[in-house]
């Protein structure tokens, strides 16, 4: 089965096999704006967006939101959340590891368990440094064993980014 197939088979109950519960994605968001010092003009972009859960509260805070998916039925289950999409929201139907952006376009890229569905991390690693604005914020959340670990911080390393859990 394709990932895009895959992903709208199971969009309408994919929030319900989710940890992040509201209450939490609020929680999430104000750590997110403090430890990014978050401005109004804060851009953000989440590749492998699904249904919204981890961006929903910046969105609604007013803050420029782009995210992408593969899933065409993940991204109208986000837009059915919001009733109507807010103009500071732009959501992408495409495949989130090709990050078809100019070069510096975002403040802050937020990944959450999405790296190990893109064919080759690395390249959208690298990817993602190039969309991020100088002094930008990569934040991933991904679990990780430790040969993978070691992996990503010699990536970082390599690219002099700090690689902290």
């Amino acid at each position: 089965m394709k990932k895009s197939n895959y992903y709208d088979y199971i969009a309408q109950i994919y929030d319900q096999t989710r940890w992040l519960r509201k209450s939490v994605a609020e929680e999430v968001a104000d750590f997110i704006l403090e430890l990014t010092c978050a401005t109004p003009e804060t851009s953000f972009l989440e590749p492998g967006v699904g249904t919204g859960l981890n961006v929903i509260p910046l969105v609604k805070r007013g803050y420029p939101v782009t995210g992408i998916d593969v899933s065409q039925e993940m991204l109208d289950q986000f837009r059915q959340k919001l009733n109507v999409t807010p103009v500071n929201l732009n959501l992408i139907h495409g495949d989130a590891s090709q990050l078809a952006f100019p070069d510096n376009s975002f403040d802050v890229v937020l990944t959450v368990h999405m790296i190990h569905t893109v064919s080759d991390w690395r390249v959208f690693l690298d990817n993602i440094d190039r969309v991020l604005k100088s002094k930008g914020f990569y934040l991933n959340c991904q679990w990780i064993t430790p040969p993978a670990r070691r992996e990503f911080e010699g990536y970082f390393r390599d690219i002099g980014i700090r690689f902290d859990l």
